[in-house]
C-alpha cells in the first residue's frame, strides 16, 4: 500500500501528535533515564567521526524532527559531553506536518542558529551541506522500502555533490520486537498510533518494520547507485524489553507489561512485584539469530531480576547463566551497598533503583542491532570527499 504525503500530514494533523509530543506523561522515567540516553549514544557515534576534521560547526539535518526532540537531545549531548561540546551546533529541521513545524518554529524562535521547514523527504532536492543526517522518532518507517531508497538517494546525492564526509542515521521500527511478535511474519502492516489519541480510536497508519540485514541491504544500494564511497555502518536496538507497546499490549495482548513495572522500580513510591519482570514471552518463527539472541537475553535478564528478588528474600527461578561482564557483580554490588542502609525499610528502595539500573546497562550494552528492538537506528559513515 502506497502512503501518500498527504495521508500522513492527515495523520498527524487530525490526530493530537502535537498535544502527545509536548506533553509531559510522553516523557516517563524509561524515555528518560532508558531511551533518550541511548539515543544521544547512538548520536555520538555518529558525531565522533568528524574528531579528525577540527571543524568549529556541526551542520545536522533533522528529518522527521517534529516539535523539535532531536535538537533537546542534541542539545544536551553537546552540552554534557567533553568530548564533542566543541562544537556549535547548526540545526535545521524538516517535517511533513505543518502543525509540528510551527510549534517548533514557535518553541525555538529564540534560537538563532535552530530552523524548521515543512517538506516531505521524498521530494525535497538539498542545496546546502550538512555533516549529520539525524533522524528519531522512526520517521522513515512511514515510507515504503521504494520511497526509502528514494528519500535516502536525495541524501547521498547531496552528499556527493558537496562532496563531504557524513554520518546519515536512519531510525525505524524493528521488525522483531516482543510488542509486535504476532506481526513477525510481516514487514510492513497499519501500525495505529493509539499514544497520540487521548481517548477513541485510534486512526491506523501502514508503517515499515527492518530486521538489520533488510536496512543494510536499502541503504547499501542507495550508496551503490549514486557511487558514494561508505566508510562502514552500524546498527543498534533501542528498547528491547521496555518499548511503549508492552504497556499498551495493542499489538500483542498476552504480553507482561515490561514498561509499566520498570517505571515502577523507577519510583520510590510504588512497590513493585518482581515475579512480574521475568522474561517469558512465547516467540513466533523467526530466523535462527533472532531467537537465539532472545534466549541468551532472556537468561540475562532473568538471572538479575533472581538475584535482586533474592535480596529482598522473594524466591524468582531462574536458569545460572553466566553474565555479560559490564552486569556482572550486581548482586555483591547491592549487597555492599545495603550495608550502608541503616533503616531496612529502605532497602526495597535500594535495590529496585539497582535493578533498574542493571537491565538498561543489559539493554544497552548486549544489544545486538539485530531489529529487536522498538528502534532500530542504522548509522552509514560516508566519504564522498576524494570524488
Amino acid at each position: 500500500m502506497k502512503v501518500t504525503s498527504d495521508r500522513i500530514k492527515t495523520v498527524y494533523d487530525k490526530s493530537n501528535a502535537v498535544e502527545h509530543y509536548l506533553s509531559k506523561d510522553r516523557r516517563d522515567s524509561v524515555k528518560i533515564e532508558w531511551e533518550e540516553p541511548f539515543s544521544c549514544f547512538v548520536f555520538k557515534q555518529a558525531i565522533k567521526l568528524f574528531d579528525k576534521t577540527k571543524k568549529d560547526k556541526l551542520r545536522v539535518l533533522d528529518v522527521g524532527s517534529g516539535t523539535g526532540d532531536g535538537y533537546v537531545l542534541l542539545s544536551k549531548l553537546f552540552l554534557e559531553d567533553q568530548e564533542i561540546n566543541n562544537y556549535q551546533l547548526d540545526y535545521f529541521g524538516i517535517d511533513i506536518s505543518p502543525q509540528m513545524v510551527k510549534t517548533a518554529n514557535d518553541l525555538y524562535a529564540d534560537e538563532n542558529h535552530v530552523k524548521f521547514e515543512c517538506t516531505d523527504i521524498r521530494t525535497t532536492n538539498f542545496t546546502e551541506a550538512f555533516d549529520i543526517y539525524l533522524s528519531c522518532g522512526v520517521p522513515y518507517s512511514h515510507l515504503t522500502n521504494e520511497e526509502l531508497h528514494k528519500a535516502l538517494k536525495m541524501i547521498v546525492t547531496n552528499i556527493c555533490k558537496h562532496r563531504s564526509r557524513c554520518a546519515v542515521i536512519v531510525d525505524v521500527l524493528g521488525r522483531y520486537s516482543i510488542e509486535w511478535k504476532p506481526k513477525w511474519g510481516q514487514s510492513r502492516w497499519d501500525y495505529a498510533m493509539s499514544f497520540f489519541e487521548s481517548e477513541g480510536h485510534a486512526e491506523p497508519t501502514w508503517m515499515s518494520f527492518y530486521s538489520h540485514e533488510h536496512l543494510k541491504e536499502i541503504m547499501k544500494k542507495v550508496a551503490d547507485d549514486v557511487g558514494c564511497p561508505v566508510e562502514k555502518f552500524e546498527f543498534f536496538d533501542r528498547s528491547i524489553i521496555v518499548g511503549r507497546h508492552t504497556s499498551t499490549g495493542q499489538f500483542n495482548p498476552n504480553l507482561p507489561k515490561y514498561r509499566s513495572f520498570i517505571n515502577s522500580l523507577l519510583d520510590p513510591l510504588e512497590k513493585t512485584e518482581l515475579s512480574q519482570l521475568v522474561f517469558q514471552v512465547e516467540l513466533n518463527s523467526a530466523p535462527e539469530h533472532i531467537l537465539e539472541f532472545f534466549k541468551k537475553f532472556s537468561g540475562w535478564w532473568n538471572l538479575l531480576v533472581s538475584q535482586a528478588g533474592a535480596i529482598l528474600g522473594e524466591s524468582i527461578e531462574a536458569e545460572l547463566v553466566e553474565l555479560p561482564l559490564e552486569v556482572r557483580g550486581f548482586k555483591a554490588e547491592v549487597e555492599k551497598e545495603l550495608q550502608q542502609i541503616s533503616e531496612k525499610h529502605l532497602y526495597r528502595e535500594k535495590v529496585e533503583l539497582m535493578l533498574a539500573e542493571v537491565l538498561r546497562k543489559l539493554e544497552a550494552t548486549q544489544q545486538p542491532g539485530y531489529g529487536v528492538g522498538h528502534d532500530l537506528f542504522g548509522v552509514m559513515w560516508l566519504d564522498a570527499t576524494g570524488l
